[in-house]
């Protein structure tokens, strides 16, 4: 049985994954375990069970300062990490973002290869960085497994020129996801795009081969940032 959290989420609402799913939100929805996992006795009791956790639950804007990221975005990944050893969760499956290595792209890289060290564009990038390491800190102490993806803006198309770099689609999404369910890492980071035209983010997770390409969308709006703006141009949606 799998977990998933932020499951009222846009992310999670396109997740279709072929197992018995337990679906958690702070929002109530039907057949939802509704929840709030800042609560640590909460996240322990929705992962007992459990044979993996997808971890999508968190603040989503980049623009949101560190008082709004600290609760959702660093206390409820460690109270989920916490849960998943207690509860002797085979796999997590954890929500990162490309805004943890945009800035390499704000920087005049043109590829960003997962081996790089992080360079977040914004403190919900840096957050993001946080998560990882905490979940590679879990992996290293308690033996948890963990695989961590930088996921790029989800939509059935790109909203705009921004998005073309890290569009992911609905499709490769529940690819991407199922690979890193069955990967056989015990620790892992990765890019979560789809096939796009220029590969501007590399991904090498085992068993993920992405088929869509925003290339394909030939008619989208230009809505990049003239560079002298004070918004920079990270390549990516500005939401994830």
């Amino acid at each position: 049985m799998i977990v998933i959290t932020g499951a009222a989420g846009g992310v999670a609402g396109r997740l279709r994954l072929d197992v018995e799913v337990r679906r958690t939100d702070i929002a109530a929805r039907p057949g939802f375990v509704t929840g709030d996992l800042t609560d640590a006795g909460f996240a322990r009791e929705v992962l007992a069970g459990a044979d993996a956790v997808v971890h999508l639950a968190g603040q989503a804007d980049p623009g949101t300062p560190w008082a709004g990221l600290r609760g959702p975005n660093a206390d409820v990944t460690v109270n989920v990490l916490d849960a998943a050893v207690a509860n002797g969760v085979r796999r997590v499956v954890l929500a990162s973002s490309l805004h943890a290595m945009a800035g390499h792209v704000d920087a005049g890289r043109t590829f960003v290869a997962e081996d790089l060290p992080p360079y977040a564009c914004c403190p919900y990038g840096a957050a993001k960085v946080l998560a990882e390491q905490l979940a590679r800190s879990y992996t290293d102490v308690w033996g948890l497994s963990a695989v961590c993806l930088r996921l790029g803006g989800v939509a059935e198309r790109p909203l705009g020129r921004s998005w073309c770099a890290g569009w992911l689609s609905p499709g490769d999404l529940n690819r991407l996801v199922a690979a890193a369910l069955a990967a056989d890492v015990g620790f892992g980071v990765y890019h979560g795009v789809s096939a796009n035209t220029p590969r501007v983010y590399g991904c090498t997770l085992p068993g993920y081969e992405p088929r869509d390409d925003s290339a394909a969308f030939g008619d989208l709006p230009d809505d990049l940032a003239p560079p002298s703006a004070a918004r920079p141009r990270w390549g990516i949606a500005h939401r994830s």
